[in-house]
């Protein structure tokens, strides 16, 4: 009878277990996180019904995690509708009275060089003094919370009103003879002192260091090289970067002023006689497709200069987000932003706020400009589902996530998103692993 009992109790086990499995014939993302060597507790997940907002998977979604730069979609679609859909980046020349001028900034994170030069075609060869308003943005050049021993990223570039060339300088390292040093070219004429170590030999391996114990100014060059290495390294001073960039442009047309450029703001009587502009759309495709920190930054501050009439600032971008999760009936009192970009680790989202979010703003113009596997960040990845997925990246130090709209190969829609803060397992791995769970919800959702 026992014998019996054992059989019968097994045979139960096995049809409950087939049951389960007939039941839940649908995704196995525990078996994808299990397989992936990734820390279970470090994954947050939130995988939501695109029309009806109903959760079909969650892990750890309502924990407060490091979001990376998936946090920019939360804080690029409140920006721009406190800009507007057809703001432009605005960069004004101003005669003011005879022989003077003044260049009204607009913090464009696209600005460059020949776009200053077009700029000052208008002024006279006798112009006396240059005038520049940099009143648009704080002073403040970097985020709350990014880390001083990454002034060298140049994906994190210090931004502020000064914007120029992508607050980035470009050096030429040349080679010359075998085993002579190499030789060293910056166009730009910032002033730097180059600690050159670099040899010709027969492969291209250069490192550069900022000597801060020295001079903010110095930089230490090491390796070797053998052919032409263009370098860009991150501005430490936008603001001297800027005038000597503007100087050099007008000493070119032979034009020299009795001082130095003079900070002060537009006033009633200056007259407009130049402009150059770049257009918002160009800033959402790049924050989005190729995760641009700076923009990013710079839009959000502009939004909270133009919504609360005041000068654009971290605080004021950041209001700007409060205020439109309010308009679209988000609670975000349990989440932290203190930057706009989510380069800061002071920033705390959960899994779970970012796809509610993406739910609420499904319709919004600006998700269309998300990358598709083969743009931008996504270059590389799930090329195979490119006409299904439409997501943003983040990646920082030693987490990665990902977030967006999935349309699975049964023709539903998901609002989803992945982060990953596990600080023993490599950037590659967790991206595995975020390709893994998006394919088993594709496949079988």
């Amino acid at each position: 009878m026992k014998k019996l009992f054992s059989v019968l109790l097994v045979l139960l086990m096995t049809l409950s277990v087939q049951a389960k499995n007939v039941k839940t014939d649908k995704c196995d993302f525990s078996s994808v996180i299990n397989d992936s060597g990734v820390e279970k507790n470090s994954i947050a997940i939130s995988i939501k019904d695109l029309n009806s907002g109903k959760p079909v998977y969650e892990l750890n979604e309502r924990i407060l995690m490091h979001p990376a730069s998936v946090q920019k979609v939360l804080t690029l679609i409140p920006a721009v509708d406190a800009l507007g859909d057809n703001y432009e980046f605005t960069t004004t020349l101003y005669e003011r009275g005879e022989n003077n001028y003044i260049v009204k900034l607009g913090a464009d994170p696209f600005l460059t060089s020949s776009d200053l030069k077009n700029l000052v075609r208008s002024i006279s060869p006798e112009t006396e003094r240059i005038y520049v308003d940099n009143s648009i943005l704080e002073k403040k050049d970097w985020g709350e919370g990014w880390q001083w021993d990454d002034d060298m990223n140049v994906l994190m570039p210090r931004f502020n009103s000064y914007n120029l060339d992508g607050n980035l300088i470009k050096i030429t390292i040349m080679p010359t003879q075998k085993g002579q040093l190499a030789t060293i070219i910056n166009p730009s004429k910032y002033p730097l002192v180059f600690l050159n170590n670099v040899v010709t030999s027969d492969k291209n391996d250069v490192s550069v260091s900022r000597d801060n114990s020295i001079s903010a100014n110095t930089l230490s060059l090491k390796g070797t090289v053998n052919k032409p290495v263009i370098i860009r390294i991150p501005t430490n001073n936008l603001k001297r970067y800027f005038d000597v960039r503007l100087a050099n442009t007008i000493h070119d047309r032979n034009i020299y002023l009795k001082e130095n450029f003079i900070t002060d703001t537009v006033k009633s009587g200056d007259k407009e006689i130049n402009k150059v502009t770049h257009p918002i759309s160009e800033a959402i495709d790049d924050i989005l497709k190729n995760s641009n920190n700076m923009a990013s930054e710079t839009v959000s501050k502009l939004a909270g200069g133009k919504m609360y009439d005041d000068k654009g600032t971290d605080i004021n971008g950041i209001k700007v987000f409060n205020a439109y999760c309010k308009k679209i009936g988000l609670d975000n009192s349990k989440i932290r932003l203190t930057d706009a970009s989510g380069v800061s680790k002071n920033n705390l989202i959960s899994a779970d706020f970012i796809s509610e979010f993406l739910i609420k703003t499904k319709d919004n113009p600006i998700m269309e400009h998300l990358p598709a596997p083969g743009e931008g960040t996504l270059t590389h990845r799930m090329l195979p589902i490119k006409d299904n997925l439409k997501a943003k990246t983040g990646t920082h130090g030693d987490l990665s996530s990902i977030a967006g709209f999935l349309t699975t190969k049964k023709g539903n829609k998901y609002a989803f998103c992945i982060i990953i803060n596990d600080t023993t397992a490599t950037i590659s791995d967790m991206k595995m692993l975020e390709d893994y769970l998006i394919r088993e919800a594709y496949l079988k959702l």
